[in-house]
């Protein structure tokens, strides 16, 4: 009974009205008055929250209040975090690419294939292309087009046609006589050139030297990159002239093949050496004599 009496007189004062009065202090007269109770209060104030919760997250929705809140990550934050991470996968992709033509320069040193692969390939999934040579294609024939009009006039430049496609050749590395032909299926993925003696080695179109080692089985070893997606690589070489990095023009002289005879020893033949060159277009082999003659 206590207690229902004790819930009683709480609900019954919590409903109460009270009275708010204003009155003059001179003339004791009532100027203003209200009435209110404890309910009425809390509703008064709970409307009010919800009023100012409501027209706070509609000035974070629709107002760029919170950049203006130091520290906080705002929009501006966000488009730096978006830019950031474009940025990284940009830097991924071409990490990947970096990877992918170190693989495809070890596999030209190796004497293999390498494949040819798109922007959006993963390293494991080109070790498991297949490979395959490239045929002549019609910007391979543009390209030839347009060395052939730059430089028609050098002594170095030929021009042969078979079949129904006609073709020029660049500057040959050395002349020579071809005596291992460019045969992929049995692991010849360039020309053997036999040279009288000790010939200059050049460098067949403008480019860029990649690569200048020596190695016991191949000797000293050049690589151009060219434009166009081209490479070069000479193999068997005696000397280098050129280290990794410096540029080259088309017929400057890049190492030297062979070796030269003593004045007073007397040979009954001509001595002669070879050298291995290869020609690659877009990280796959093409026949050197389909560009030039030796």
């Amino acid at each position: 009974m206590k207690l229902l009496n004790v819930i009683k007189h709480i609900v019954v004062n919590f409903r109460r009205k009270h009275r708010i009065s204003f009155r003059d202090t001179h003339s004791d007269r009532e100027l203003w008055y209200i009435f209110f109770s404890p309910m009425n209060l809390l509703l008064a104030s709970l409307t009010t929250l919800i009023i100012l919760f409501a027209l706070v997250m509609a000035l974070v929705a629709y107002t760029p209040i919170l950049d203006l809140i130091p520290g906080y990550p705002g929009n501006k934050s966000r488009q730096v975090l978006l830019q950031s991470v474009m940025r990284l996968d940009s830097l991924e992709r071409q990490i990947r690419m970096w990877q992918i033509y170190e693989r495809d320069i070890s596999l030209i040193m190796e004497g293999k294939t390498p494949v040819s692969v798109t922007a959006s390939a993963t390293i494991d999934s080109i070790l498991k292309t297949p490979s395959a040579v490239v045929p002549p294609s019609l910007a391979d024939s543009l390209f030839r087009a347009g060395m052939e009009a730059s430089h028609a006039s050098s002594g170095f430049m030929r021009r042969a046609s078979g079949g129904n496609v006609s073709s020029f050749e660049t500057y040959a590395p050395s002349r020579g006589v071809v005596t291992g032909r460019f045969d992929p299926a049995s692991g010849s993925y360039g020309v053997t050139v036999s040279v009288s003696g000790e010939q200059p080695i050049v460098a067949v179109m403008n480019g860029v030297v990649v690569l200048s080692t020596w190695t016991p089985s191949e000797g000293y070893v050049a690589q151009l990159q060219h434009s166009g997606s081209m490479l070069s690589s000479y193999k068997q070489l005696s000397r280098l002239l050129k280290k990794p990095g410096d540029r080259v023009r088309a017929g400057e002289v890049i190492g030297y093949v062979g070796g030269t005879v003593r004045s007073d020893v007397v040979t009954s033949e001509d001595t002669r050496t070879t050298y291995y060159y290869e020609l690659w277009d877009n990280g796959a082999p093409v026949d050197p004599e389909s560009y030039m003659l030796f």
